[in-house]
């Protein structure tokens, strides 16, 4: 399984295929590209599927790092919880709305004075854009890691198949 910082440059070196694909594919929006990346570098740094080890990710949440703990103690390490496409990403984003519901709480009454709903549907795009950004990010992440589990898996096949010889 590679490294956090493999993971992170992985990540970065995707990011330009993965938006050049997408403008391949037509996709002209450059708030879309905007946000995607916000998400993509979101997903890399702060929202990965190894929020359930003690891993870099986890420890870039500094003094915050505890809202991840209760995840990392009921979550096993490339659980399908954790490392599934989609899923994964939405339990950890349903996960982190949950624990930060009651800061939302407090902002949507004195920031936002009850209107957080209003905000989310006139900020829908962006915000999908975001959760893609993240998503995609993760997908290459558990893409490195089944590559990687792969590769060993053969590696290992081989050294038994030489001892026998």
């Amino acid at each position: 399984m590679p490294s956090g910082k493999t993971h992170t440059r992985i990540n970065f070196i995707s990011l330009p295929a993965i938006l050049i694909a997408l403008m391949a594919w037509g996709l002209t929006s450059t708030s879309f590209y905007l946000f995607f990346a916000l998400g993509f570098v979101v997903g890399t740094y702060l929202i990965t599927p190894d929020m359930d080890t003690r891993s870099d990710s986890y420890r870039r949440w500094g003094v915050l790092r505890f809202i991840w703990y209760p995840y990392m103690r009921s979550v096993s390490h490339r659980s399908p919880i954790s490392h599934t496409l989609i899923l994964g990403d939405v339990f950890r984003l349903v996960y982190l709305t949950t624990i930060l519901s009651p800061l939302l709480i407090v902002i949507n009454k004195y920031l936002l004075d009850g209107n957080i709903l209003i905000y989310i549907e006139t900020y829908k795009f962006q915000l999908l854009s975001v959760v893609i950004g993240i998503m995609a990010a993760s997908a290459m992440h558990i893409i490195a890691d089944n590559i990687s589990t792969k590769r060993k898996r053969l590696a290992t096949k081989r050294r038994k198949k030489r001892k026998k010889k």
